[in-house]
């Protein structure tokens, strides 16, 4: 068989023979023909009951150009058509094959991750607004009076008064709260800035890790602060002063709450909410400060005391807080 020549088998309709008993049918296709022989009919019996039933029709070879330019067959294509190993844009002057460009891809979902759109951060955050709204109407009449007297100092008698009516039970809430509040805001940080590591760690785990560093944060400073003050001043001084530091958390976790709204559900850019959230901590720190230095450090040369107490007790554990997450969500990279 040339290789111009295409084969078609084909059957003669006028070979069919209509019998009187209409016992036998003849087979209109090859497939038909094969399944009357027995299943162990060999190759050759299959190839000699299709040839006895169909017979071969030799079909003229299409007279198109061949546009694809096939290597297997003769070219007969026309000098105008391009074919498929030039392109088609070959000889186009705005085409440059040897400049190799390669667009890289970003990681990360089809859909970008955001907080406004995870429903359990949205029902953490709202539950978390109920708590505040609860806990401020639970002890309203005991933060009126610890606003109204914070800027001077009271006698012993308002001062255990003001102790027995404010047992700090809903503190461990203040200072969840004020720890899922800053892991949102260091959350949107991360996920603007450090974009690295958000596009490879899941946003919970990202979650988890930062809420568990302001929780160690806390409970560290607290320790630090009581074992300190314990050691250089009275029972008095103590306890005044936590009285005070307690309304410094609770003041910092309610003015972070807009701010943390902003944020997730009208995409307060990172620009804006940098400036907020510094201001919300030197202003609570500089309040801190004011309040250490009425209580422990109104004698001659206390400033100097007051500027190591607040150094150690405050501004290294910020910037250890800092660096620590941003080191723990940067090692995630390599972890994981």
């Amino acid at each position: 068989m040339q290789q111009d020549d295409i084969l078609y088998y084909n059957f003669d309709l006028s070979q069919i023979q209509v019998d009187e008993e209409p016992v036998f049918h003849r087979p209109v296709t090859p497939y038909q023909a094969i399944k009357l022989l027995p299943s162990s009919a060999s190759e050759s019996e299959k190839d000699d009951i299709v040839q006895k039933y169909f017979s071969p029709v030799r079909v003229a070879p299409s007279q198109r150009p061949d546009t694809l330019y096939l290597p297997w067959l003769p070219s007969s294509r026309p000098t105008t058509v391009p074919s498929y190993r030039d392109g088609y844009f070959k000889g186009n002057p705005y085409l440059h094959p040897e400049q190799k460009i390669t667009i890289n891809g970003i990681p990360g979902d089809p859909v970008p991750y955001s907080l406004r759109s995870d429903e359990f951060v949205t029902s953490i955050l709202l539950l978390s607004f109920f708590v505040a709204m609860y806990i401020l109407t639970q002890s309203m009449h005991v933060l009126i009076m610890q606003l109204k007297n914070f800027f001077y100092n009271r006698d012993r008698n308002q001062i255990f008064t003001l102790k027995s009516d404010s047992e700090m039970k809903n503190q461990f809430y203040i200072v969840l709260l004020a720890c899922f509040l800053m892991t949102l805001l260091f959350f949107n940080y991360t996920q603007e800035r450090l974009t690295s590591v958000f596009n490879q760690v899941s946003p919970y785990l990202l979650l988890g890790l930062d809420m568990g560093i302001f929780l160690l944060f806390y409970l560290g400073k607290y320790a630090c602060s009581m074992i300190f003050n314990w050691t250089f001043f009275s029972t008095q001084q103590r306890s005044q002063w936590m009285n005070a530091y307690n309304l410094m958390v609770l003041v910092q976790a309610l003015c972070f709450m807009p701010v943390v709204l902003l944020v997730v559900y009208f995409d307060l850019s990172i620009t804006v909410t940098i400036p907020l959230v510094l201001g919300i901590v030197c202003l609570t720190e500089i309040l801190v400060i004011f309040k250490t230095k009425q209580i422990f450090f109104e004698y001659s040369f206390g400033i100097i005391h007051l500027f190591l107490y607040f150094c150690t007790l405050e501004l290294v554990p910020l910037l250890f807080l800092w660096k620590t997450l941003v080191s723990a969500n940067e090692y995630m990279i390599g972890y994981i």
